[in-house]
């Protein structure tokens, strides 16, 4: 089978349920082409005294049937606290969630279970909302980069996933130039001093820069990659949203700061933004904490 991964293997944490949103998760899951010594726990939380329907079992077989080890959990209780304790004591590389895509009331509710998941786990969190119909397919996987050391550990991760044969990444760096205080209130916006072209051409700099560094770690997966840079014309969410739906990416791939439940700002990550509202499956990476 052709595919890239730089991987050996994988441990996977994936949460179901019997929603549809689950079960392409499943699918996605059982469709990708995983290092042979993957293994995948498949969780399942049903309400105190509630018996399970089948839906984890069904999920084994189906992996099982991909040619993964796939091994079967059901606990009670509450989901997002039992998913966030497996994932205490299982130490998983990723988490797998599906979730259905965002509506307009996205930002209100944050109480779901895969946002929950995505700001309380110490892993890189995959949530799964679109799926081709073949596993095979080529990817298309859109990778948002800031030059930052979380950045290029996005990079490293898509590197090491498996991908299908001609599956292709695109480099995005968005420039935003950040005008001193002072200058932003006095000069009017059409107005372009000499220090605001010194801070465009630095951002700029720095955008080129992260995109290098990205393809570089990039390189030896094999993966078609392509770069972009994109002037800041809205929000930096929103230029990779846009980015992301204009080409029609199956993946965005980005990379966060690592903080976790009450350390972190509510709302106030950009990849957390980007996971709760992209239309295509998101992947946000963090280094595994402790």
């Amino acid at each position: 089978m052709n595919v890239y991964s730089n991987r050996s293997n994988m441990n996977i944490l994936l949460a179901v349920d019997e929603s549809s949103a689950s079960q392409i998760a499943i699918e996605e899951v059982a469709g990708r082409p995983w290092p042979e010594a993957t293994t995948v726990e498949v969780l399942t939380v049903v309400e105190a005294g509630q018996v399970s329907n089948g839906v984890n079992d069904a999920a084994v077989a189906l992996l099982r049937g991909a040619g993964l080890r796939a091994l079967g959990k059901v606990a009670a209780g509450d989901a997002k606290a039992v998913i966030a304790a497996r994932a205490e004591a299982m130490r998983p590389d990723l988490i797998v969630v599906g979730s259905h895509r965002p509506s307009a009331l996205t930002d209100l509710f944050v109480g779901n279970v895969a946002v929950h998941t995505l700001r309380h786990a110490g892993c890189s969190v995959a949530i799964v909302r679109a799926r081709l119909d073949d596993g095979l397919i080529p990817r298309k996987i859109l990778l948002a980069v800031d030059g930052s050391a979380y950045a290029e550990a996005a990079a490293r991760a898509i590197a090491e996933r498996p991908w299908p044969a001609r599956s292709e990444v695109r480099v995005l760096s968005v420039v935003e130039v950040v005008l001193p205080a002072m200058h932003a209130l006095f000069d009017p916006p059409f107005v372009q001093s000499d220090e605001v072209q010194r801070l465009r051409v630095e951002a700029v700099a720095r955008a080129q820069r992260a995109v290098s560094d990205a393809v570089a770690i990039l390189a030896p997966s094999g993966l078609a990659v392509s770069e972009t840079i994109s002037v800041l014309l809205d929000g930096t969410k929103e230029v990779i949203l846009q980015e992301a739906r204009d080409w029609g990416a199956d993946w965005l791939f980005v990379g966060s700061h690592g903080r976790q439940g009450a350390e972190r700002l509510l709302m106030g990550s950009v990849s957390e933004a980007i996971a709760m509202q992209a239309n295509c499956s998101v992947e946000v990476v963090r280094a595994r904490v402790g």
